[in-house]
């Protein structure tokens, strides 16, 4: 009888030792599965945040937030057509206001064209937009994957929306011209539903929001030794489209800027992107004759 107790009791402890080793085998085994689990519900710095901006309470940054929406999207827009910006007061249609190293031109009462229309724009050079529209102010704008050729940042083009924010992480910021005529900037914790409904008709997108109703924006670096375009409207409406040179760098331009009063300016792409035209003459020529999938026209 004692020899069977014994005998239970060592074959008890082999049981509870067996399955304390399956326990410490199993939580071993769980615990990279789950880091990789919990790595997916984890946001890198560069990856957007999808909210409500309804139920945020505290400041958060641009870059980091997607507001939540369901806005309808559409393949194509149709043919690009003009919007009339309306300019208070007088003024040239097109006037030269350029400084040392920054091409810029003012435009009064400009009908406005965008020419991409969908997330897989046609993509062209300056010389093809000029012989398209020969009697016209053209600059490049809104940034495209250069592997790809589809368009980057919020797009909208005649009133009707085709890239959302969040769709890439190039561009959470863009310029805005309204069916009226006037023009302004949101950041993607605006829902492209409540910019529609706000009157959008055309957008413009890929960089920093430089100056913001009048007040000039924290620089994150983004504006660099680089040539750099760039689209802004004064407090009456009038347009600026400008190029910096190579190396102005940002303090520079925002000096030379200054006394525009602009009361918003936004980054668009630049580099070899960088193009600007005037009545069919080549203003400032891309660095290297580049095919970019978006330009502005103004007539």
């Amino acid at each position: 009888m004692k020899r069977k107790t014994k005998k239970s009791r060592v074959g008890l402890f082999i049981a509870l030792l067996f399955f304390l080793i399956l326990v410490i085998l199993f939580v071993i085994l769980l615990k990279p599965f789950d880091k990789k689990t919990t790595g997916k519900s984890q946001v890198s710095g560069n990856s957007p945040v999808k909210v409500d901006p309804s139920k945020s309470a505290g400041i958060i940054s641009s870059s980091s937030v997607v507001a939540s929406d369901h806005a309808e999207k559409v393949e194509n827009t149709g043919d690009a057509t003009w919007v009339q910006v309306h300019s208070k007061g007088k003024g040239e249609k097109f006037q030269d206001i350029s400084t040392d190293n920054i091409k810029i031109y003012k435009a009064h009462n400009p009908q406005v064209l965008k020419t991409a229309t969908s997330k897989h724009p046609a993509l062209a050079i300056l010389p093809d937009v000029m012989a398209q529209y020969p009697d016209a102010l053209i600059m490049n704008a809104s940034g495209f994957n250069m592997e790809t050729g589809d368009i980057t940042g919020f797009q909208i083009n005649n009133g009707a929306l085709f890239t959302n924010w969040g769709e890439n992480k190039r561009a959470h910021e863009a310029f805005i011209i309204n069916k009226d005529g006037s023009m302004t900037t949101y950041d993607s914790s605006t829902p492209a539903s409540q910019i529609l409904a706000n009157g959008a008709e055309q957008s413009y997108s890929f960089g920093k929001i430089l100056i913001k109703k009048g007040k000039v924006q924290e620089n994150d670096g983004s504006v660099n030794w680089m040539i750099h375009s760039f689209i802004g409207n004064d407090k009456q409406n009038n347009l600026y489209l400008m190029i910096s040179e190579t190396n102005a760098g940002y303090e520079n331009i925002m000096d030379q800027i200054k006394n525009l009063n602009l009361a918003n300016l936004v980054l668009m792409d630049g580099g070899g992107s960088s193009q600007m035209g005037l009545n069919g003459q080549t203003i400032v020529p891309s660095q290297d004759n580049r095919q970019v999938g978006d330009f502005i026209v103004l007539k």
